[in-house]
């Protein structure tokens, strides 16, 4: 194979050294001995340079301007540099061989375009780039006999050199940079980490396995920089354990394989089917079955569950979270699961998540993941006794000889160069074998290997870059423009060498780094023409997200303006390019991957090429906003894409979308007006006319928002909803409707009507999901409870709490606090306690949960318990948890349970709430003694709509017990023992003591 390329992208030091002073000596020396003194400093100072490993380029001037890192690269090209700048300086200021002369110099590291035809032949005209012009702005601003040098390279050579930092330099053309001045090469050493031997290491991932092994869900990560030897420790680790079920994975950027990728490969599938078939081998429940592969597609991107997406983000993951809880479990049956995650830094938000909370009172698992230093800081994992995080340091010496000489080489040199970095050592043994100095950075030491191979095998590996980290012989020859045949072979040579490894169904690169390096040598030009022609000649055309990385990298602005300025056929990749980034970013909206959904959205955005697609692009933002219920940007992107059908009828859906965001009123920080919801609404019933399922969409959107702000018409446009519903004959839809309108109704005092409308949600047909049902039991529950059948309310707690215990926190709140009203009603406090610390548990548990209006109702009554029974700490502990919940009325849950411990309410009296919040009030006031604020509550929920037996039976025994405290006869509570509501007498009867607050 012939390779063709003759340019490349290289990480090259450019060192520039003018010759000062030989224009005054033009007039003392005359033109002739001039030019030959300058011909002897010229031969001299280039010799140096070739000395320590550089070319010199060209002269300009009295300047010369010399390269390190081209033909050929090396693993110091920086620190070269500065040696033979110093040796170039001292030999002017010793004045040897009589020359007149005095130097200055410039020294910059950074990437250039290398011409290797000129770099190995003319030696001229041979590189280009920023860099170049750097370090000639840095030799013009230095003084006679002064060597500067940029950040890059006193980056690349700290601990090596002296340097004296200067004041910002002003260069001209390229803006205001750091500079320093070399004192001398040599200076004091870098301190190095302590040395750490791996035994110790070992020895807590085995602590870790056993604690896993008993039946605990354990974490360990292992951090250190690159090449600290993480994955090879890991892998020493598992190696000693075969009785376990081992699932790796490897992350990478999201861009390269979008974030589900590493899911995926834990789950081993790819398709809903095969996932839904290795769940039924292990799973004989149908319905938990459904539960584990619904959360589990989800997770992954490979199927989207209606009642999932319905849910807020914070539920959803709660969903995602119990399934991959079960779901591991059923794999952990018969051994321990070890889920080895490599390189989790590079995971998705929502990954780092998931792995946090199944290790924190999950199954039994133990994870081990490995990671950069920053990873355990940044992520936000919570510590607990059963997270293990383990920093790597260098080997120590006897190791990492032991180490170089398995690799081949472990001389002194290259053991203390290394520093302990266990990559590092590898790669410096299998450089080649003779080469006197030492990579400083693990770039350079790749970059000098890359220089090892002959140049085909060297571009085989740049263009196979271009796939990705992961690819097959079939990927490289296309890219390559070879037969398989001979690509083939070079791969197994590559393979032999430890640049490439086998893996599944292909090669993969050795290290991320080795990819990045030699993918980073490609021209721009080149690499981008590549990814187009590997999007369209090898990638699956419904494979979305690996044709939106490739598509991108072959578009991206400002380069593809130039580099596709004269094709014919931009206009057609434009188009291509867009409907793989837009479905990219629909799906991960889908699965509530907010920012890579949007970072795809904007994409799709940049390459669209007229309104409506432009339209497409913000409406697939504002769905990955509204996946997590950042309401004021996913309106303003839906405003955004309406306002984009200049030339046209705003499409309905469009409407549908806006209405359904109006919905979530609550999650809005800055609320449309009402009269823009409303004109919304309008037109979007205008546009739906003719399509009774969008119809449908938009008069429901219309009531709930109708509903949630009180609107005077909002009664009239729920029957419309329902009737809209019934019409388009969806299932989903009229369940959704019919609840809707018995939760209204039952605030409205018309108990009646909720129970015909709750028992037509039951007959309903098609198939009802387990957060469905969980829905339509709430309701049925709280109507029952309300008209005061308690067996029947009962009923729905016992089924609300065997549908919810699979699920996620969020959700099991919500049937706890459905069993907390009957075991308040019970007087059952004992229970009510119960209850309340496992809500407690899961609010410090699962902080990233979002825990709402159910749970501090369990919360307060869990208080109030407590201050029954005297445990006031116990009561403050409960009511300080209240404020962890998205509850909008804190203080009203709070007032109750404060007053019962003999605190004040801190509320105001006379102020109008709801008629369950009235009872609290009279119950607050009764507690501390309070008739007059006792008997204003119960007249206020008197004036109330309600007419249910228990409604009436708190009312009279408020009255009853405000009598008494004026003196008159006790109370008898009879209207609640006859309704069987005698917990509430529990808290009628009980007199606090006063207390300071």
């Amino acid at each position: 194979m012939t390779s063709g390329v003759r340019e490349e992208r290289r990480l090259v030091t450019c060192m520039f050294v003018d010759v000062v002073g030989s224009t005054e000596l033009t007039m003392t020396f005359g033109a002739e001995r001039l030019k030959h003194e300058l011909g002897k400093a010229f031969a001299e100072i280039s010799r140096t340079i070739a000395l320590h490993g550089g070319t010199v380029e060209k002269y300009v001037g009295d300047a010369i301007y010399a390269l390190f890192g081209a033909p050929i690269a090396h693993e110091d090209d920086s620190l070269r540099a500065l040696r033979a700048a110093e040796a170039v300086r001292d030999w002017c200021a010793a004045g040897a061989a009589g020359h007149p002369f005095a130097i200055r110099i410039g020294v910059e590291t950074g990437e250039a375009v290398i011409d290797l035809e000129a770099a190995e032949h003319t030696k001229q005209q041979m590189s280009v780039g920023p860099v170049v012009n750097t370090a000639a702005r840095l030799q013009q601003r230095a003084d006679p006999g002064e060597i500067l040098v940029g950040p890059a390279v006193r980056s690349a050579t700290e601990g090596s050199v002296e340097l004296e930092p200067l004041p910002d330099a002003q260069l001209k053309g390229i803006g205001t940079m750091q500079v320093w001045r070399l004192v001398r090469v040599g200076g004091a050493a870098r301190p190095s980490l302590p040395f750490v031997g791996r035994d110790a290491e070992l020895g807590l991932l085995g602590h870790a396995f056993e604690r896993a092994r008993k039946g605990r869900s354990v974490l360990a990560v292992v951090s250190g920089p690159p090449g600290q030897g993480k994955t090879r420790l890991v892998q020493e680790f598992i190696a000693q354990h075969q009785d376990v079920h081992l699932i790796p994975t490897r992350c990478r950027p999201a861009d390269e394989t979008g974030v589900f990728a590493p899911v995926r490969e834990i789950l081993g599938v790819t398709t809903l089917d095969r996932l839904a078939e290795q769940v039924g081998r292990m799973c004989a429940d149908d319905i938990e079955c459904e539960r584990v592969v619904a959360g589990l597609a989800e997770s992954a991107g490979i199927g989207s569950s209606g009642s999932l997406a319905s849910l807020p983000a914070a539920e959803r993951e709660d969903e995602i979270v119990q399934a991959w809880r079960r779901y591991l479990a059923m794999l952990g049956a018969d051994r321990l699961v070890v889920l080895a995650i490599d390189d989790i830094h590079w995971a998705d938000e929502s990954l780092v998540r998931l792995v946090d909370r199944i290790t924190l009172g999950g199954p039994r698992v133990l994870v081990i993941a490995t990671a950069r230093p920053e990873f355990a800081t940044a992520a936000g994992i919570r510590p607990s006794g059963d997270r293990f995080f383990i920093e790597l340091e260098g080997l120590e010496p006897d190791e990492a000889r032991h180490l170089a000489e398995i690799a081949g080489r472990g001389d002194d040199l290259v053991v203390a160069r290394a520093e302990g970095n266990p990559l590092f050592l590898v790669e410096l043994a299998r450089a080649q074998v003779g080469r006197a100095d030492l990579p400083l950075t693990l770039q350079g030491a790749l970059g000098a290997r890359l220089d090892e191979l002959p140049a085909d095998d060297r571009v085989l590996l740049s263009v196979a870059a271009v796939a990705g980290e992961r690819f097959n012989a079939g990927d490289a020859a296309f890219l390559a423009g070879s037969d398989v045949t001979t690509t083939a072979r070079s791969l197994a040579r590559l393979v032999d060498l430890h640049f490439l490894d086998e893996a599944k169904h292909g090669l993969r690169f050795h290290h991320g780094l080795i990819r990045e390096t030699a993918y980073g040598r490609l021209l721009t030009a080149e690499r981008m023409r590549a990814h187009a022609r590997f999007a369209r000649g090898r990638v699956h055309p419904e494979d979305a997200e690996t044709l939106a990385y490739h598509w991108w990298a072959a578009l991206r602005p400002p380069d593809a303006e130039w580099v596709w300025s004269d094709d014919p056929s931009l206009g057609d990749m434009r188009r291509e390019a867009f409907r793989a980034n837009l479905a990219a970013a629909r799906n991960h909206a889908e699965h509530a991957a907010m920012e890579r959904a949007v970072e795809l959205g904007e994409r799709a955005l940049a390459l669209a090429t007229d309104d409506p697609d432009r339209a497409a692009a913000h409406r697939a933002i504002a769905a990955a906003y509204r996946s997590v219920l950042r309401m004021d940007e996913a309106w303003d992107h839906l405003k955004r894409a309406a306002a984009l059908f200049r030339s046209g009828p705003v499409p309905a859906e469009v409407y549908v979308e806006l209405g359904e965001a109006l919905g979530w009123f609550g999650a809005f920080k800055t609320r449309p007006a009402e009269g823009e919801a409303l004109a919304v609404f309008e037109s979007g019933t205008a546009a739906a006319r003719g399509d009774p399922t969008t119809l449908a969409r938009v008069l429901l959107a219309r009531a709930r928002y109708a509903i949630a702000m009180s609107q005077p018409a909002r009664a009239q446009y729920l029957d419309e909803a329902v009737d809209a519903a019934e019409a388009a004959r969806d299932p989903s839809l009229m369940r959704g409707a019919l609840l809707l309108k018995a939760n209204f109704v039952m605030g409205q005092g018309r108990l009646d009507e909720a129970a015909p409308l709750l028992e037509e949600v039951r007959r309903s047909p098609g198939h009802v999901d387990g957060l469905e049902r969980l829905g339509l039991l709430m309701v049925s529950a709280t109507y029952h409870y309300t008209v005061g059948d308690m067996r029947a309310h009962a009923a729905d707690v016992e089924e609300l709490l065997t549908v919810a215990e699979p699920m996620g926190p969020h959700n099991r709140t919500h049937a706890w606090q459905n069993a907390t009203e009957m075991y308040l009603a019970r007087g059952s406090w004992a229970e009510i306690v119960d209850v309340a610390q496992r809500t407690a548990k899961l609010i410090v548990e699962e902080r990233s949960s979002a825990f709402c209006l159910m749970a501090s109702l369990v919360l307060q009554a869990g208080a109030a318990a407590h201050a029954l029974a005297g445990r006031r700490d116990d009561a403050l502990s409960l009511l300080r948890l209240i404020d962890e919940t998205t509850d909008r009325d804190k203080a009203h849950r709070k007032a109750m349970p404060r007053a019962l411990i003999g605190l004040d309410p801190a509320i105001d009296p006379e102020d109008q709430w709801e008629w369950y919040e009235e009872l609290d009030k009279a119950v607050a006031a009764v507690a501390l003694r309070r008739p007059d604020d006792a008997l204003a509550a119960a007249d206020r929920m008197a004036a109330g709509a309600q007419t249910s037996p228990p409604y009436l039976a708190f009312i009279d025994s408020v009255r009853e017990v405000v009598a008494e405290l004026r003196g008159g006869p006790p109370a008898t509570y009879d209207a609640l023992r006859k309704v069987g509501y005698v917990g509430w007498i529990d808290l009628l009867r009980h007199r606090a003591q006063p207390a300071d607050s």
